[in-house]
């Protein structure tokens, strides 16, 4: 009896494990197949041009992003009133399925959409391959002293989602992708297929536009929490937000295990804007100046500055734009991170 009791806790424990271990996997964050399967097909070779152009401008326009947006905004009603009636616990389950329904509509439609495509001889842009692309890394500053100031584990986590959420929506509105978020702060790339630009005009777009509106409506976001706080008698912190971004060629697709790919992104261009983004001072945008020569653009006005690498014996040249209210003259590099040297524009 005691042997058949253990077997079948045995096997419900095991049981347990896997139906939690579908759950995530379910409801893991993952980029929009559907928008990257549109990707594929406006250059997929065998598509019209005047076609391709059409599909491209329509995805870009106002309008279909207001409609995309719908969805999420009906969730976030759904899930304040399922925290107001039920709690915590109903706001979490409520998120929970939720992620997982739109998750599989939107990888069926991605598949409904380059199912005729796939015979081509154009790889699809789910299968890892080569891209020129812009990668965009973005970090919180004063993180670790926010989250040991609050001592709230409810309103930190809603205000960390309240932050990701405004980050995700600006990167998305102007044509990124976010493919990995890291606690404080995300990584996005943008292509020129996705945001129907060249990879001038595109990386001109990423460093003069979304960055600038990220740091502004991070600055309103903080002006908000810092009136929030006054209110509550909570403590003050001072927190900024960092930027790093590079321009090349990286593999993408879906990468990682059998059985648990996702959409991700690997190479130079990664590392050097995750190193220029640990760089950056609050409210300061730091970019790889041979970004700009590669994508045969001119650089914005900013202060030219040399970085030590992690790499022995590496110097990375970069520019340094301060777009936040926290931004100060000497920006460009952490405290106690190693010296920058001022060069000539």
């Amino acid at each position: 009896m005691s042997r058949r009791w253990k077997i079948g806790r045995f096997s419900l424990q095991r049981l347990s494990s896997e139906i939690a271990r579908h759950v995530f996997d379910a409801i893991r964050y993952q980029p929009s197949r559907l928008d990257l399967s549109v990707a594929y097909g406006a250059s997929h070779h065998a598509m019209p041009p005047a076609i391709a152009r059409w599909v491209t401008s329509e995805h870009t326009l106002p309008a279909t992003e207001r409609a995309g947006g719908v969805p999420y905004r009906l969730l976030r009603k759904a899930t304040r009133m399922a925290e107001h009636l039920f709690g915590p616990v109903g706001s979490a389950l409520t998120r929970s399925f939720s992620a997982a329904f739109v998750g599989s509509l939107d990888r069926a439609a991605a598949q409904v959409l380059t199912l005729p495509l796939a015979g081509g001889a154009h790889p699809s842009i789910l299968v890892p391959h080569l891209h020129d692309v812009a990668v965009v890394a973005i970090d919180m500053r004063g993180f670790s002293n926010l989250t040991g100031v609050l001592d709230d584990s409810q309103y930190l986590a809603g205000a960390i989602g309240e932050y990701l959420t405004m980050l995700t929506s600006i990167v998305e509105r102007h044509g990124g992708v976010v493919y990995q978020y890291t606690g404080d702060g995300l990584l996005a790339v943008f292509l020129p297929e996705v945001t129907g630009q060249d990879s001038a005009a595109m990386l001109s777009s990423v460093v003069t536009d979304t960055a600038r509106e990220l740091h502004a409506e991070f600055d309103a976001l903080y002006e908000h929490w810092r009136e929030e706080w006054k209110r509550a008698g909570r403590p003050d912190s001072r927190i900024g937000l960092g930027i790093g971004v590079s321009y090349g060629r990286a593999t993408i697709g879906l990468l990682g295990p059998m059985g648990k790919k996702q959409f991700g992104v690997v190479g130079e261009p990664i590392n050097l804007a995750a190193f220029l983004c640990s760089q950056a001072l609050s409210g300061v945008l730091l970019v790889e100046h041979a970004s700009f020569e590669r994508a045969g653009t001119a650089p914005p006005e900013g202060r030219r500055i040399r970085l030590r690498s992690k790499k022995r014996h590496q110097r990375i040249d970069a520019l340094s734009v301060p777009y936040g209210r926290a931004a100060t003259r000497r920006s460009g590099r952490r405290r106690r991170s190693p010296p920058a040297l001022a060069l000539p524009a």
